[in-house]
């Protein structure tokens, strides 16, 4: 498909996910119990894989419309239009926003003290 560089499309702009846990490289620590932070990582793999099927989703569509047949070839060999490129990004930031929001609102950046004060001590 594209010739750029894993995860970052030409001219891509990241900032709406800056904010997102993970978004620095390495192994980040946000939760007291590390499997939290191991879960939060799948489902980010995971989102990051269904965003791929998505857009290779689109692709074949894209050449079946265009082309009338499709074959793996074809999708590996494809180019998109600019206007299909800014397409993708729009679409790659609704699906981001949709299925991560939850990790956008104010309980994500709440500090320990007001997690306490949400869910109670548990203990």
């Amino acid at each position: 498909m594209l010739d750029e560089p894993k995860n970052q499309a030409a001219g891509d702009n990241l900032d709406y996910v800056r904010d997102l846990p993970g978004f620095e490289r390495g192994h980040p620590h946000y939760f007291k119990d590390p499997m939290i932070d191991h879960l939060l990582e799948i489902v980010m793999l995971l989102g990051g894989e269904l965003w791929t099927v998505k857009d290779r989703q689109a692709v074949t569509e894209h050449l079946l419309a265009t082309e009338g047949k499709v074959t793996p070839e074809m999708i590996e060999q494809f180019r998109p239009s600019a206007d299909m490129k800014e397409k993708l990004a729009r679409d790659r930031q609704t699906f981001v926003k949709h299925v991560y929001s939850c990790l956008y609102s104010d309980r994500a950046k709440a500090t320990k003290t007001d997690y306490f004060g949400i869910v109670g001590k548990g203990e």
